[in-house]
């Protein structure tokens, strides 16, 4: 193999980046402004891609091939780098593989280079699990900041990590890890690890539970003495995690022997020698049991980075939150309009209806399936919801799924599911956009799904 025993600090003559999307443009920039050759692969036409983009990279000496790519993409290539969301399947790792070139995630060749060139400087936090990793990671990052500490968000929650590159300077990288990336690490070890949960999601990529599962707890898999694995003791799916790293337990329920939980109605810490109380419960930032899990792992965390006890307690009671996760986008006659566009699987979804009253929600679901047991949201959506609306491409699925006493209507597109919602709700209804499923189906991204229902529901508050 090409640059096999390739470490943190060496770097190749030639890498083919395979997806031109947020992270393969910056890797791309970040390679060339080393020195680094690139080629650009991606299956998309070039007309789909901004002309500014391609020819930017162009002028710097980036070569691209689109529709397909053919296999002249990997000549001379030492490493393929891997956008998320290529499937390891595609033709192209599959040829690249066939020449023994080393397979490597976008996350991967990332830490490579800032280990290289700050080897001493960084720490990092790596979140991962189905749900809540984008707000823990969020929360997490506003925590050491308030502690003062230099950070950079970045990953899955929106930043490609490449794009902090340009900056040859130390910082806390808390960065959001999906296992997509997580399937092509070598190296990566972060100084704190988190699993938020585990719950049946992408099915339609992972033959199982199991095999989604172990591509999740990768993120583990480097760790040493040292580092520390922080984990939800309540998630019966989490472990047994396989690490050199001190594990660290969070829970709602209990204070957990030498990791954060509740006890008396207070956020407790037991990861030092002890236990300390950090803030009650109920000044919590963030309302409802996932945050409170959410807020619980990002603790531990600052808990394993000894960070002061005034920036947890602060960050942990003023955190904003995040755009597409239970935000409320607009309000009208007693009625909210609460955007989870993130609720992309079931369980999400099921934890979104938790915090609200019986038969207070009109809930939009639907999307592009994922292989989801929508059945396992009858009990919740019974309770919570007075009427459900379904969109895109699983809406038959979903409706066969949930139970006869449901009301239910086919909507199929956001702008019919929200004439109708404004049609039923009354005072004291929430209208919840939390899909449990993707949205590839009828838009790019669950941001462009949640940005489309925010604006259809401020329409509906002007019309008021």
């Amino acid at each position: 193999m090409r640059a096999q025993g390739a470490t943190a600090r060496e770097l190749p003559r030639k890498v083919a980046v395979l997806g031109f999307a947020r992270s393969g443009q910056a890797l791309a920039r970040a390679l060339l402004a080393r020195a680094v050759a690139v080629s650009v692969g991606d299956a998309k036409p070039r007309s789909a891609f901004l002309a500014q983009e391609v020819e930017e990279l162009e002028r710097l000496g980036a070569r691209f091939f689109f529709d397909g790519p053919p296999e002249e993409f990997l000549e001379g290539a030492d490493w393929l780098a891997l956008s998320p969301g290529v499937p390891l399947d595609s033709p192209a790792v599959q040829a690249g593989r066939a020449r023994g070139v080393p397979v490597l995630a976008e996350l991967e060749i990332a830490w490579r280079i800032a280990q290289r060139e700050t080897p001493r400087g960084n720490r990092w936090v790596a979140v991962t699990g189905t749900n809540g990793k984008s707000t823990t990671t969020a929360w997490i990052a506003a925590i050491l900041r308030r502690a003062g500490r230099p950070v950079a968000l970045a990953g899955n929650i929106g930043v490609p990590l490449s794009a902090f590159l340009e900056e040859r300077k130390p910082r806390d990288f808390v960065c959001e890890v999906s296992s997509f990336q997580l399937e092509t690490i070598e190296t990566f070890r972060p100084r704190v690890a988190v699993l938020t949960n585990i719950t049946p999601d992408h099915l339609d990529r992972y033959r199982d539970l199991g095999e989604y599962a172990a591509a999740k707890k990768r993120v583990f898999a480097n760790q040493q003495a040292g580092d520390f694995g922080v984990w939800n003791a309540d998630d019966p799916a989490s472990p047994p995690i396989q690490t050199r790293a001190r594990l660290v337990p969070f829970s709602r329920r209990a204070l957990p022997a030498g990791g954060v939980g509740v006890e008396n109605g207070w956020l407790v810490s037991a990861v030092s020698a002890g236990a300390r109380r950090i803030l009650p419960r109920e000044d919590v930032a963030l309302p409802g049991a996932h945050n409170l899990e959410n807020a619980l792992a990002a603790a531990a965390a600052a808990e394993c980075l000894e960070t002061p006890e005034e920036a947890i307690r602060e960050g942990l009671a003023r955190f904003e939150g995040l755009p597409h996760r239970s935000q409320l986008v607009a309000q009208a006659d007693g009625v909210s309009w609460v955007n989870d566009s993130k609720g992309t699987n079931v369980d999400a979804t099921k934890k979104s209806l938790e915090g609200h009253a019986r038969g207070s929600v009109i809930l939009i679901l639907g999307g592009r399936d994922k292989h989801g047991d929508f059945s396992a949201l009858a009990d919740e959506v019974a309770r919570a919801a007075r009427l459900v609306l379904t969109i895109g491409e699983a809406a038959g699925t979903i409706e066969r799924a949930l139970p006869r006493g449901v009301a239910v209507e086919r909507a199929e597109t956001m702008e019919r599911a929200v004439a109708a919602a404004a049609a039923a709700a009354r005072a004291g209804d929430t209208v919840l956009l939390s899909p449990a499923c993707a949205s590839f189906d009828q838009y790019g991204n669950f941001e462009e799904r949640g940005d489309h229902f925010a604006r259809l529901a401020r329409d509906v508050k002007r019309k008021t």
